[in-house]
């Protein structure tokens, strides 16, 4: 009598999720960001968003940053995982030591000049002049019901994060081109913040 071979399938494998660890010169409006960011485009199995908050200066964050590298590395890093430095170009004195330090030690960055507040305002509108922090503050306010003093500066509109974040990237982007065209990459106004978001999106 003939054996009939059974088949037996091999259960699907799922690859690892994605660590994704971001630190931020911000205590409230970054972090809130993106948490609400992580819920609407970043919410599956393949993606693990760590946000440490307020670590200092530029330097500092990347410092902490560098720290946050380690203990992935000691935990078996992946190909997929990486870790953000996100600060401002404001006024910080170390602010060209931070992105070096950055740079030679595999952290990737977010970068906003003057301030995150800028990558806010890319939400609701064009904007192409050199600003200072408190002018970028005062025009989000303006455009963001809760960006207000006493509720810690919070950007986490999560419908306007939603129905407009596609404008806004194309905003950034369009932002580090002229400001490349004119010979100033990374000026004000400028912000890197869409490549951070992007990973988020990717989960690759």
């Amino acid at each position: 009598m003939r054996r009939t071979r059974r088949i037996t399938r091999r259960a699907a494998t799922r690859s690892p999720a994605a660590r994704i660890v971001v630190v931020t010169e911000g205590g409230s409006t970054e972090p809130a960001y993106l948490r609400t960011f992580g819920r609407i485009y970043g919410e599956s199995s393949a993606v693990r968003l760590n946000i440490v908050p307020a670590a200092g200066d530029p330097r500092a964050v990347v410092e902490r940053a560098i720290t946050e590298l380690r203990k992935l590395r000691g935990d078996k890093l992946a190909s997929r995982d990486t870790v953000w430095a996100m600060f401002d170009r404001d006024e910080h004195p170390r602010f060209d030591e931070a992105r070096i330090l950055a740079r030679d030690n595999g952290i990737s960055m977010a970068i906003s000049n003057p301030c995150f507040e800028l990558w806010g305002i890319f939400h609701y509108r064009d904007y192409d002049a050199p600003l200072g922090r408190h002018e970028c503050q005062r025009q989000l306010s303006q455009l963001c019901s809760t960006y207000v003093s006493d509720r810690g500066k919070l950007f986490d509109d999560l419908e306007v994060i939603r129905d407009r974040y596609a404008d806004a990237r194309q905003r950034a982007e369009t932002s580090l081109v002229r400001r490349h065209e004119e010979g100033t990459p990374g000026g004000n106004p400028s912000t890197t913040v869409h490549l951070l978001t992007e990973r988020i999106r990717s989960r690759r």
